[in-house]
């Protein structure tokens, strides 16, 4: 089964975090070596943007490279109408918009598994299956 692939997993193990740094390690290890996920260009933006208020601009070019190398992870880009679809999500939920962007485009690619431990918005969802290990 594929999973979708939260921001939190990348930057997690970009930072080394303290307590959730190795299974984000673990989780992009697999993806390295043949298993299917998905994430999206918003994932992709969300890791630039973090870096950059990190400070760590210098970082993000070689970051995306990496991410993009991996030859089983799939990266899906939205459309304006899953913009709408992504706004109602945050006001039906109460999640943030970002979330609720990425909810629309799992939906609409049928992924309801997340590499993810956002139970502050994604685990809000009864649909949505998190996974972090």
């Amino acid at each position: 089964m594929k999973h979708f692939v939260d921001t939190n997993v990348f930057i997690y193990s970009i930072t080394d975090h303290p307590r959730f740094g190795e299974k984000a390690k673990r989780i992009l290890k697999r993806i390295e070596e043949g298993e299917e996920a998905v994430t999206t260009t918003l994932v992709l933006c969300e890791i630039s943007w973090v870096l950059e208020a990190m400070g760590r601009q210098g970082d993000i070019k070689s970051t995306l490279e990496k991410i993009l190398s991996y030859k089983n992870l799939e990266v899906v880009g939205f459309e304006t109408d899953d913009l709408l679809v992504g706004a109602n999500n945050m006001r039906l939920y109460g999640i943030d918009f970002n979330d609720g962007l990425n909810v629309a485009v799992m939906t609409k690619i049928g992924v309801l598994e997340a590499y993810s431990n956002d139970s502050k918005h994604l685990g809000k969802l009864d649909f949505i299956k998190l996974v972090f290990k």
